[in-house]
């Protein structure tokens, strides 16, 4: 099985320490068969342009760092204190329809109030 989770750390850094925990060769290379996608500072607010291309204004950041992994068979508890939920899927996500049906069904166990849990009927 594997898991899809995302997590925020302070900086870059702070992820970068996390990261380091994950069991790495004699190189620094990660040696296991996690995924880890480090997506950085994520878009809040998109900048805007004129017609001709000039920037407005500029894009907002998130002020925490992004991180996902594809878990594969057993989710790491100390990444615990990092987990986010974002509407599935977030910005990101990986190709595995399991992982991702995992993530949903586990986002709405801990969120079963969600819109995205409950959408509303059509309207005729």
């Amino acid at each position: 099985m594997r898991y899809t989770r995302k997590y925020e750390f302070v900086d870059e850094a702070a992820a970068d320490a996390q990261i380091a925990t994950l069991p790495h060769d004699d190189e620094g290379n990660l040696d296991c068969k996690h995924l880890v996608n480090k997506l950085g500072y994520l878009v809040v607010t998109p900048a805007t342009y004129d017609e001709d291309g000039n920037e407005l204004t500029a894009a907002v950041l998130s002020e925490k760092y992004a991180v996902d992994i594809l878990w594969y068979q057993q989710i790491d508890d100390t990444w615990e204190p990092f987990i986010v939920w974002p509407t599935p899927m977030g910005i990101h996500l990986y190709g595995s329809s399991s992982s991702i049906q995992e993530y949903q069904t586990t986002y709405c166990q801990i969120k079963p109030d969600s819109v995205y849990c409950n959408p509303p009927e059509p309207e005729e």
